[in-house]
């Protein structure tokens, strides 16, 4: 939701226009008295005037707050440069949130009965309007506000941007359509843009171009556009274009990807690994990806640790994966990527350490792919700890965008002007990838706890509740993500489960610690990323899914791992011999179990016809068609790189003389990709 969101609770678009304010309160429709929506612009569907509850008055406003909506509200007010504000509303309800943007805001957890949130700012010598909002939070109900009041010198009336120009398609997929347009040469001031079908926005951009995606194959559209100010205010529409998305139908493979989903393994590229590579050729394929770290504390070296990825991968034919994990400098804190990502100084090394290893990647391989698993865990920890307080938009989230201009990265004029916000930031990452690297495909990477790991909801609320709660949890975390605009120039959305097996962790009871998952957890974690990836309308990636199996395995091993024709069960204690149940779920497998174990692992809630037990033997059956089918196109197996790293498919150490669990993950890994699974 940029500035002044302006739909109504009826759908109607709601421009801003000047109205006179009393001289001690300058909200227009303060106490919502006028029996409707008047000065007020809401997310659509989500408000109403109603005349009970009520603080004072006859009429209060409801925000119907729901699983993908805060249902925000707002309305920008003229003000007067560097003077002095009191903004105050009365509230009831769960998770009530008031503010101004760019100013400040105050919030309550719940209340009893109403009450009367205040908060106070200075405007700064350049402010002529500010936008002030109301919203509740995703998944809390309804919240209730009255008698809204900002006090204050009064400013003149404001002016909206000119219409944008131009409008029209720039390209279509089955799932997406993308639009260009352009800016009156003068009186414009426009800062960003919404694009709308009919009266509901559909994408929002800080460029002159935006993409819609989640759309259906074979459909039709129009749309328009419209340009906001740094205020909030909104032009009125342009003139509309029409499209339609081609039919989908036959295997979806791509530049990047096969036609069948593919797999891939962490790779650090070098003499030992590249030669117990070279061996499992002589027994199978290789996999399809093989993937690496960037890493922040080491951005001097990113241009040649990516331009030896890149060879080394295309001597074993596989496509090289860079993991950029540069925002938070290899420290996985929560508040790094946040401290970070306003740093000036920071995203200066950032954006040229970037552009270098890109730049690289395209020397080492031009016109041929390159992927990039863009910023682990970074979305994950920004919507988790900080988005609450700018109402779940990325585009509130202040960044130092502007840095990449700065460094010579991107350049004002003949690259696009990109917000100094996590949006923009996102946009820019994006785009500078592609920029010195077009063959590029690149997503982002998303958590399953970004606003909470909802994968054993079943275990607690029973099968159906429990799956809508999957669902209505990855609802939220889309929104975050679409407000972060991630699909900008985006090939896929990548997600991870962990990257850590859980037999470290010797918990005899799995069933209470939430690392453990049995075969209707991962089916859960297949929803979520459905759920997910069809918001976005991308493809998903899994990645850094571990690869440990469940002990005691009835799969034979080849006596060039084990001369005994079985392998060993993993110790749970030594490096790489580290139990999981990634590979045994994606592959399928049949394998005893006792005590709790056997009630774990054997449980089906959901009536997977997959699962069954048999006295102590509980079998999987391989669950890669139904990854297929919901939108999965590659599963990139590993948890790092590294000895330290837990069940790491590295190839030293015990993975070439011991049982580590490396040699059970390719055997299946070969086995697979002799009849790989279709993609749909």
């Amino acid at each position: 939701m940029l500035g002044s969101a302006a739909l109504l609770a009826g759908g109607t678009l709601a421009l801003s226009s000047p109205a006179q304010a009393d001289a001690t309160n300058l909200v227009v429709n303060s106490g919502f008295e006028s029996g409707d929506l008047t000065g007020w612009s809401c997310d659509p569907g989500t408000a109403s005037v109603v005349g009970s509850p009520v603080h004072a008055g006859s009429h209060a406003l409801a925000g119907a707050a729901s699983a993908s909506d805060d249902a925000q509200c707002t309305q920008t007010v003229a003000v007067q440069p560097d003077s002095t504000y009191t903004l105050s509303a009365y509230v009831q309800g769960s998770y009530v949130y008031l503010g101004a943007n760019g100013q400040s805001s105050t919030w309550t957890p719940g209340t009893n009965g109403w009450q009367q949130l205040t908060t106070s700012f200075t405007t700064d010598a350049s402010t002529t309007s500010v936008t002030l909002y109301l919203h509740g939070w995703y998944g809390e109900g309804t919240y209730d506000a009255d008698d809204v009041s900002l006090t204050g010198p009064g400013g003149g009336p404001a002016q909206s941007p000119a219409t944008p120009t131009g409008l029209a398609v720039s390209a279509t997929t089955p799932a997406s359509i993308a639009l260009t347009w352009s800016e009156p040469a003068t009186g414009s001031a426009a800062v960003s843009y919404r694009v709308y079908e009919g009266s509901a926005a559909v994408a929002t951009s800080s460029t002159t171009a935006a993409t819609v995606t989640g759309l259906a194959a074979g459909s039709s559209h129009s749309y328009t556009v419209t340009a906001l100010d740094a205020a909030g205010h909104e032009s009125a529409p342009s003139a509309p274009v029409t499209a339609s998305t081609p039919s989908g139908g036959g295997p979806v493979g791509s530049s990047w990807h096969p036609s069948y989903l593919a797999i891939g393994s962490v790779y650090t590229p070098g003499g030992s690994v590249d030669s117990f590579f070279n061996g499992l050729a002589s027994h199978g394929k290789l996999p399809d990806y093989g993937y690496e770290y960037l890493v922040g504390n080491d951005f001097p070296n990113w241009a040649a640790t990516t331009t030896t990825m890149v060879q080394h991968s295309a001597r074993l034919g596989m496509t090289p994966v860079m993991v950029e994990y540069g925002m938070n400098g290899n420290i996985d804190g929560t508040s790094v990527d946040y401290t970070n990502m306003q740093s000036s100084s920071w995203l200066t090394t950032y954006f040229q350490a970037l552009k270098n290893a890109a730049s690289a990647a395209n020397a080492a391989a031009p016109g041929k792919p390159v992927g990039w698993v863009v910023e682990p865990d970074m979305l994950g920890y920004l919507q988790q700890n900080y988005a609450a307080q700018y109402g779940g938009d990325a585009s509130r989230m202040p960044a130092a965008t502007s840095a990449a201009y700065a460094a010579g990265v991107l350049a004002g004029g003949s690259d696009p002007a990109f917000g100094d916000n996590l949006k923009g930031l996102v946009e820019a990452i994006d785009y500078t990838i592609k920029k010195y690297d077009p063959s590029a495909f690149v997503g982002w990477q998303v958590n399953t706890w970004g606003v909470r790991d909802a994968l054993k909801d079943t275990d607690t609320m029973g099968w159906s509740a429990g799956r809508q709660s999957v669902t209505a949890t990855g609802d939220q975390v889309a929104a975050f993500l679409q407000s972060a605009d991630i699909g900008y120039r985006a090939d896929f959305v990548a997600f991870d489960q962990w990257g850590q097996d859980f037999g470290i962790l010797h918990d005899p009871n799995p069933a209470a610690d939430v690392r453990y998952l049995n075969a209707a957890h991962w089916s859960n974690y297949l929803l979520y990323v459905q759920t997910i990836r069809q918001s976005l309308g991308l493809p998903a990636v899994l990645w850094q899914i571990a690869v440990g199996h469940l002990n005691s395995t009835l799969t034979p091993s080849p006596t060039y791992f084990n001369a005994s024709g079985r392998f060993p069960d993993l110790d749970n204690t030594t490096a790489e011999e580290n139990e999981d149940s990634a590979s045994t779920f994606f592959y399928g497998d049949s394998f005893t179990s006792s005590g709790n174990d056997l009630a774990f692992y054997g449980a089906n809630p959901g009536g997977d016809p997959k699962v069954s037990v048999n006295g102590s033997t509980v079998s999987w059956g391989s669950h890669l068609p139904e990854a297929a089918a919901a939108g999965v196109v590659a599963v990139l197996f590993g948890a790092g790189t590294g000895s330290s790293t837990y069940g790491v498919p590295e190839t030293s150490g015990t993975d070439q003389s011991g049982p580590g669990d490396f040699g059970y993950w390719v055997t299946r890994t070969q086995s697979y990709l002799a009849a790989p699974t279709p993609l749909p």
